[in-house]
């Protein structure tokens, strides 16, 4: 029984990590169009744009891109995760510039590399605060981003009103782990 348990929190954790998510984006995306505040041009613009980010940074040579997590909401690319040095960071940040499209990029980028229980402590903190995010009638937990690293947890995405936003923080707030929450919303203009 707890190897059945074990597999099943581990299973959960993975299918919402970064991960999982490139393989089945396109099913993300459609479920989460009628959510978001983006049009679908600019959410498949976006996905778009993540996914180059993504590949240049994989094709980089001596670039451990595996600890980068890419998010970009309408053009502008946050990239969190660890790289070995400030000299990878920088690279990273070019590298994204550099990419036709986008127009502001956001590092949070930490140095050094990730210890495994770090990761799995992360992947446990983004499932709960999308739990909560998801289950909350207040927020579109399909609205915000979340990733998290070295427990700290930023949040990316369009919202409707700022009560909507310091919602969403509280709650993410309240989960176990979180040191930190680092507030990348924005409002959605009407």
């Amino acid at each position: 029984m707890f190897y059945l348990r074990f597999f099943i929190i581990i299973s959960a954790m993975l299918s919402l990590s970064g991960c999982f998510a490139a393989v089945v984006g396109g099913t993300a995306a459609v479920s989460n169009s009628a959510h978001d505040e983006r049009s679908l041009g600019i959410q498949m613009d976006d996905a778009a744009l993540t996914t180059k980010i993504d590949a240049r940074l994989i094709a980089e040579k001596d670039m451990p891109s595996r600890w980068v997590s890419v998010q970009v909401i309408d053009g502008n690319a946050t990239l969190t995760g660890h790289l070995p040095s400030q000299q990878h960071i920088d690279r990273a940040i070019y590298i994204t510039r550099s990419i036709e499209g986008v127009r502001s990029v956001h590092s949070e980028l930490l140095e050094g590399e990730p210890e495994i229980r770090s990761i799995m402590t992360d992947s446990w903190i983004t499932t709960k605060v999308k739990t909560k995010l998801w289950n909350d009638e207040d927020v579109s937990g399909f609205a915000i981003k979340v990733e998290t690293v070295s427990g700290r947890v930023y949040l990316q995405g369009i919202v409707d009103t700022f009560v909507q936003r310091q919602h969403a923080k509280d709650l993410t707030k309240s989960v176990e782990g979180v040191t930190a929450v680092i507030d990348l919303m924005r409002i959605a203009q009407k």
